[in-house]
């Protein structure tokens, strides 16, 4: 026995076949044919039946066999109606008919509903042996494809996951500070070549946070961090980008925003947070420090207006915005 023909024998074995046949002395000839090949074969004697046995095995395995054989002329139901019915369940089913019926009008039926193959009885072993080993043969070629597609989905899925958590802070789950970093090189550097010069950042610190840590305790002190960018992320506009730049202190990253806009987003942020309910504490109030792009500016500018612009919010009661548009101003 040639090697390749032994192989898809083996692999054979391993897959499901429904044999319908309402002959019995076919169906007893055809089995014998057919566990050459395959290990795994229910059996009916009627399309009805057959049917009926193909959806039980589909809502069991939540799949469809690998292989239907069947004949033509059956009780209950024909084996045109049956390969109709199982085509509509499932389009990429592989049929083989079996049958002593040539006439034209059936075979152009057949090729229409999308049977794969048709031998004509009674069967002459070696186009039985030739078309189960095409079969067999596709049957692995495509479960390679799907398991290989399967293995590289899982694979982009993993990289991804893994890409995350290289940007994702552990615990509120927005943006970390190395991503954050990241962003703002690229902005800068956009800036470079772009005629719109607009960007702004927004810092944000929660008011009097080390109090809820004191009086509630850190695993407290974790869920308000947890709720409060989750609020924010919920207010901010699609295109801004927010981070939790480290303690219970937040950043947010506008590009194409200038100053007048990035203050109206800061106080609708501000009456959002002021407005909202937390865990434990009720209510929480967070001030807020902006800075936007002038020219000559470089990134540790930009930050270090809106740290200043932010400690200026705190010094004048907290739950403020609060901007400085230049340094040289201080």
């Amino acid at each position: 026995m040639p090697n390749n023909l032994k192989e898809l024998i083996n692999y054979g074995q391993t897959l499901n076949v429904l044999f319908i046949e309402d002959n019995e002395e076919v169906r007893i000839q055809l089995e014998k044919l057919l566990k050459n090949f395959f290990s795994n074969i229910d059996m009916e004697e009627n399309g009805l039946d057959g049917y009926e046995r193909y959806i039980d095995f589909k809502n069991k395995n939540d799949r469809s066999y690998d292989l239907v054989i069947t004949d033509l002329s059956m009780p209950k139901m024909d084996g045109v109606d049956l390969c109709k019915q199982i085509m509509k369940d499932n389009p990429n089913q592989l049929i083989l008919v079996i049958s002593a019926h040539t006439e034209s009008k059936k075979l152009i039926e057949l090729i229409d509903i999308g049977i794969y193959k048709f031998l004509q009885k009674p069967v002459d072993y070696n186009n039985l042996l030739n078309s189960l080993s095409l079969i067999i043969s596709k049957i692995k070629r495509e479960k390679s494809y799907v398991k290989l597609e399967t293995e590289v989905k899982n694979i982009k899925d993993h990289n991804e996951k893994l890409n995350e958590l290289v940007i994702t802070d552990k615990l509120t789950s927005i943006y970390n500070r190395r991503f954050i970093d990241n962003i703002l090189n690229q902005r800068f550097s956009d800036l470079e070549s772009n005629s719109n010069k607009e960007l702004s950042i927004i810092f944000i610190d929660i008011d009097d946070f080390k109090l809820i840590n004191d009086f509630h305790g850190h695993l407290i002190g974790d869920q308000i961090l947890v709720e409060f960018s989750q609020k924010l992320k919920s207010l901010i506009r699609a295109n801004d980008i927010l981070g939790r730049w480290g303690g219970e202190e937040f950043i947010i990253i506008s590009d194409r925003t200038n100053l007048e806009s990035a203050k109206s987003i800061a106080e609708k942020l501000r009456k959002g947070i002021e407005n909202s309910t937390f865990t434990k504490v009720d209510k929480l109030t967070a001030s807020f420090g902006i800075a936007s792009y002038e020219e000559k500016d470089c990134i540790h500018n930009l930050i270090q207006k809106a740290d200043y612009s932010l400690y200026k919010a705190k010094e004048e009661g907290k739950n403020k915005v609060c901007f400085i548009d230049n340094l040289n101003k201080l």
